[in-house]
């Protein structure tokens, strides 16, 4: 697959947000060759304030290359980012703990990604 910034793709997730889409807002190289996909995704789940789903749009989900390689099942033209995405992209970047990123697959859901995240360190360790 090729990424550029400015896609929009399908990914593999539920049934019934199956119109949730991840836009790619930047792609950024590392030393050593690690390729980073900063995205979007429009009409996630989230759980709300009284703990039911709600539909969000995340404004920025930093994960490898592969990680979005593994989340994506077809490009579906091009989208446009949430206003807020440059902002975070910039507090990302200037972070002084280092750029963190995902890599695992984004499944639909802002929480099930860190709850991947975290068994995937666990397994490591």
């Amino acid at each position: 697959m090729t990424f550029e910034a400015g896609q929009q793709w399908a990914y593999a997730t539920l049934p019934e947000i199956a119109d949730s889409r991840i836009i790619i807002g930047a792609l950024i190289e590392f030393e050593g060759g690690r390729r980073v996909a900063c995205c979007a995704v429009t009409g996630a789940l989230q759980k709300g304030a009284d703990g039911a789903p709600e539909r969000v749009t995340i404004p920025f989900v930093p994960m490898l290359v592969e990680a979005l390689a593994q989340s994506v099942t077809q490009q579906d033209g091009t989208g446009d980012l949430p206003h807020d995405f440059a902002v975070h992209l910039a507090a990302w970047q200037d972070d002084p703990r280092g750029a963190t990123y995902f890599t695992v697959p984004f499944e639909g859901s802002l929480d099930r990604l860190i709850a991947l995240q975290m068994a995937a360190l666990v397994d490591r360790s």
